[in-house]
């Protein structure tokens, strides 16, 4: 005979919830106070989230160029893994170019610094988290700061090879109702 264990956990956490929810809004009653309705702003912060992502995913699926801007910076012995590609990064739509160097990531963000001057600005982080060293550099246009280009290297302790991301953001319409 086949038995399952109840799914009681999560009805009991969701119960504890209901009841913490029903203490609160009675305690607020009695102080003269409404209690805010916490169910329906979580289906309305969830509904906002949903309608950002498919307005990302939208961009990203939109037709037209995909192209780096022209004035991007070029990278020491770049192999590239493919060709350029819109896609959604930490929740932004980018056109993104992967690839490989076999130069480490330290001298590809030294090559990439060299392009430094007035007319863009310019940031560099650096890190070595266990041995993995990631350089990561950015540059955006001081006329037009929708141009933005960044480039990731990043090579493991036990790597010959850097892997280098180039990223650049695409726009993104406004909302409407944003004001």
């Amino acid at each position: 005979m086949l038995s399952l264990p109840p799914l009681t956990h999560a009805q009991d956490a969701d119960k504890e919830t209901d009841a913490a929810l029903m203490q609160a809004a009675e305690a607020a009653k009695k102080m003269g106070m409404q209690m805010p309705d916490v169910k329906k702003i979580m289906e309305e912060d969830e509904k906002e989230e949903a309608k950002a992502k498919a307005k990302v995913q939208a961009v990203v699926n939109a037709p037209g160029p995909v192209a780096l801007p022209a004035w991007t910076p070029k990278v020491p012995e770049f192999t590239p893994a493919g060709p350029l590609a819109k896609k959604v990064i930490d929740d932004a739509p980018k056109i993104v170019q992967t690839g490989t160097s076999p130069l480490t990531p330290v001298a590809l963000a030294d090559a990439w610094e060299k392009f430094k001057n007035d007319k863009y600005s310019f940031s560099r982080t650096r890190s070595n988290i266990n041995g993995t060293i990631t350089q990561t550099v950015t540059y955006r246009d001081m006329d037009d700061t929708t141009q933005e280009v960044t480039m990731e290297a990043k090579r493991e302790p036990s790597e010959k090879i850097t892997l280098v991301t180039l990223s650049s953001p695409l726009p993104t319409p406004a909302d409407k109702d944003d004001d």
